[in-house]
């Protein structure tokens, strides 16, 4: 009898690089770091650089493959979902769900099982590019404001507001007023690392 409970406690057990490798897999991420890292190698390997001033401009660019694009839209909202789970690491059980929908939703798209896109959520995805160039503006008022926190420790809020508002400010680009980047970055705090 003895011996019967053993093998049933040895068949329970788990090794330690098993146990590591199930803590990986429910991590979402290292998930999301690694989708990100994949994309780089595409982007990488097609001669383009990886650097996120880089990726930006790739997202809405038609003269290049469509499998770089979506390769840099991987590694846009990967980073945009890595920086919200920094803020708030209960996001981890929302966005280890929604992958996980995620990847039911491409076996049932490639199983044929989801109807194609009607042309009304055709128009609520153009709609959408407006909203993701919103995000990639944010994104670029945000991380210079950080740099030039680094760079002027001493410095507050107001004037790294002004500061940013004169360093983005050109003829070819607008919507970088001071208000404007006010209102972008309202309630923001800096992270001096």
């Amino acid at each position: 009898m003895a011996n019967k409970n053993k093998d049933k406690d040895s068949e329970l057990e788990i090794s330690q690089k098993e146990l590591q490798d199930l803590i990986e897999t429910l991590d979402p991420k290292r998930n999301i770091q690694d989708l990100a890292a994949s994309a780089a190698e595409v982007i990488a390997s097609a001669g383009f650089s990886t650097h996120w001033d880089d990726i930006l401009p790739m997202l809405d660019d038609e003269h290049i493959q469509e499998r770089l694009r979506l390769a840099a839209h991987i590694i846009f909202r990967a980073k945009l979902v890595l920086e919200e789970m920094e803020k708030d690491s209960s996001l981890h059980n929302i966005v280890y769900n929604t992958m996980l929908m995620m990847d039911a939703l491409e076996v049932a798209n490639i199983k044929g099982y989801i109807p194609p896109t009607s042309e009304v959520n055709f128009k609520k995805m153009k709609a959408e590019t407006s909203t993701m160039n919103m995000a990639v503006k944010k994104e670029k008022i945000i991380d210079t404001i950080r740099q030039l926190a680094k760079e002027n420790p001493d410095k507050g809020i107001t004037w790294l507001r002004k500061r940013a508002s004169t360093l983005l400010s050109s003829a070819e680009k607008k919507g970088y007023s001071y208000r404007q980047i006010q209102r972008d970055t309202k309630g923001m705090r800096i992270r001096k690392d």
